[in-house]
């Protein structure tokens, strides 16, 4: 027995090796040089690097640009949370009914979510640009009513939310199928034989039964949120005077515009610090929901 139980655990170490081999390279060490190069004044390819302490996270928690970066960062990352969960979860609530070609809408709504973010990033540049202009042209509504919607400073960080959102809803609402199929049909049966309307069984029902999906769904928007580059890199380049700048595009401008290596890293450990903190503030508030339900 004793035998059987060692060759057992040495078969699971043969598996795991490789992952945490795997993981140990790509993440661990990565993160461990990242770490040391925070407390540094690294610059470009300059091999020279001296100990600096916290100078480099006294002067980001200082830097306005860094502060300004990051309320950005917020608003965007609060507008695609919840306007990605509403547009997920009311598709994810339609094709649960009697839809008919439910595969088909399915399959429609998770398309763009297979698109390259740079690909949707020109595809809305192209929409919010030409095809606006040539649409207000066509309507011959007055030049002073054009809308310039990556050039306004209050628009253009809320239309690069709207692309995010058509991107990924679609992602989002298998997740909320998945959960809605997991629901037990004899609830909602006996909820309509009782006389409660459709309404009522969203409400009471469904919804309810879903908030540990939407809470999953909101940490991973919220993360996906404060990690987003592409969109404002590809539609904006941050413009503009900065109005979509977000947290990870301001990094990179520092890591590789001004070659402030070392500071751009302590930029990137107090952004890691930030999502590690949400998330698990998030996760201990899922915990303490569910365990109060549960007494």
């Amino acid at each position: 027995m004793h035998r059987r139980n060692r060759a057992e655990t040495l078969t699971y170490l043969m598996f795991l090796v490789p992952a945490i081999t795997a993981f140990t390279i790509f993440f661990i060490v990565p993160f461990l040089q990242s770490l040391y190069l925070s407390f540094t004044d690294a610059y470009g390819y300059n091999q020279t690097q001296n100990f600096i302490a916290l100078d480099n996270y006294r002067e980001a928690l200082s830097n306005p640009g860094f502060r300004r970066a990051m309320l950005v960062t917020c608003k965007y990352t609060i507008f695609v949370t919840i306007f990605t969960n509403i547009l997920s979860l009311s598709l994810a609530l339609l094709l649960d009914g009697n839809v008919r070609c439910k595969k088909l809408f399915r399959a429609v709504f998770f398309l763009p979510n297979l698109m390259s973010l740079i690909i949707v990033s020109f595809v809305f540049v192209f929409l919010y640009g030409d095809v606006y202009r040539s649409l207000i042209e066509l309507l011959h509504i007055p030049e002073k009513a054009y809308i310039s919607w990556l050039g306004n400073e209050r628009l253009a960080l809320y239309s690069m939310g709207i692309a995010a959102v058509w991107q990924c809803a679609g992602y989002y609402m298998l997740i909320y199928i998945a959960g809605l199929q997991s629901i037990p049909p004899d609830l909602t049966e006996a909820a309509r034989i009782d006389g409660a309307s459709a309404a009522d069984i969203i409400f009471r029902i469904k919804l309810p039964m879903l908030s540990p999906v939407i809470i999953m769904n909101t940490i991973l928007l919220i993360t996906a949120g404060f990690k987003t580059f592409d969109f404002p890199m590809a539609m904006t380049s941050g413009g503009p005077a900065g109005a979509t700048t977000t947290i990870a595009l301001y990094i990179y401008n520092t890591g590789f515009r001004s070659n402030r290596t070392g500071y751009a890293t302590a930029q990137s450990v107090l952004l890691f610090l930030i999502i590690c903190t949400i998330t698990a503030c998030m996760y201990l508030y899922q915990n303490r929901r569910e365990k109060k339900d549960a007494q």
